[in-house]
């Protein structure tokens, strides 16, 4: 019997905006529905908190049709304790989130304003963040945290190192 491994709350919400992004969804009932098919069920509660927790709401496209959007704004702050750990070395910058949440901070992140920042990539609890300038790894991690919210960041085990 082969069994599928739990999603957690970070990964879901992930697949979410993922969702979102890539197709019309007019209703909660279809976004359940969609999950159902990816081999996630979630009871209708569980898809509306994940919804607001992304800042989802319905607006009208270009045809007219209802359906939900993503804020403009990237909204990691409000998916809540994103960020575990931060250190740097030169122009690289090591994220750690809880598992399955680093598709997320890196996505919100690609869709800052944060000048400094070149790129992201991410793997399941980690986030690799380039810098522009070479010795620039800490100064990305204060507009990293800037960005998500010094009331989010004060409560995250901050670490910020350099390695010569």
């Amino acid at each position: 019997m082969n069994k599928k491994m739990p999603i957690t709350a970070a990964a879901r919400k992930n697949l979410i905006a993922n969702l979102i992004s890539r197709q019309s969804i007019d209703s909660q009932e279809s976004l359940i529905a969609l999950l159902k098919r990816e081999g996630i069920h979630v009871t209708q509660a569980t898809a509306s908190r994940d919804l607001v927790d992304l800042g989802a709401h319905r607006e009208r496209d270009r045809q007219g049709v209802m359906r939900y959007v993503l804020p403009s704004e990237p909204v990691a702050a409000r998916n809540g304790g994103l960020l575990l750990s931060a250190q740097s070395s030169g122009n690289i910058v090591v994220l750690r989130t809880p598992p399955g949440g680093a598709q997320l901070l890196a996505s919100s992140l690609d869709q800052s304003a944060i000048s400094t920042l070149l790129g992201t990539i991410a793997g399941d609890d980690t986030v690799i963040a380039i810098a522009s300038a070479s010795t620039g790894g800490t100064r990305l991690i204060s507009q990293i945290e800037e960005f998500l919210g010094s009331s989010r960041v004060k409560s995250s085990r901050k670490v910020q190192k350099r390695v010569r």
